[in-house]
């Protein structure tokens, strides 16, 4: 079986007691895994030579339409899978962002057409298939859910 690995920065953006979550909706996404009900942390994999921090800058821009006004590096998660017969190593670095403007719409738009943003209440994060799953313990532990 083949290996991959992958660099991916997240943010966790809590506004209130709500966190934003993505989902993907791109069929071809779907039959990769990353779609049937599983959300991620906003964010995305580096590009080759880039630091986490500026990816996740990046990705926030290119996913929300929004700048980022804090950054703090929060841990390092790693999460290995199976993707159609690969291997997958993701090395997932996790940040606490504040986004600019700070606002929590009601239904947040994705500046790209792949994804959907949802705002998850802290509380019922446990419900929903947040991918990796120690992602969720990560969250509980930052936001004090």
């Amino acid at each position: 079986m083949p290996d991959e690995f992958v660099t991916v920065a997240r943010a966790v953006v809590v506004i209130g007691n709500m966190l934003l979550v993505a989902q993907a909706t791109d069929p071809g996404l779907k039959r990769s895994g990353a779609g049937d009900g599983i959300v991620h942390l906003p964010g995305g994999h580096c590009e080759a030579g880039e630091e986490p921090g500026d990816c996740v800058v990046r990705e926030l821009r290119e996913e929300l339409g929004r700048e980022a006004s804090y950054l703090q590096n929060m841990t390092d998660l790693d999460n290995i899978y199976d993707r159609q017969g690969t291997t997958v190593h993701e090395h997932n670095v996790v940040f606490k962002a504040t986004l600019y403007p700070a606002r929590q719409e009601q239904a947040p738009q994705a500046a790209e057409p792949h994804l959907r943003l949802t705002w998850v209440p802290l509380q019922e994060l446990d419900q929903v298939q947040l991918m990796p799953p120690a992602m969720i313990e990560v969250v509980h532990r930052y936001a004090g859910a």
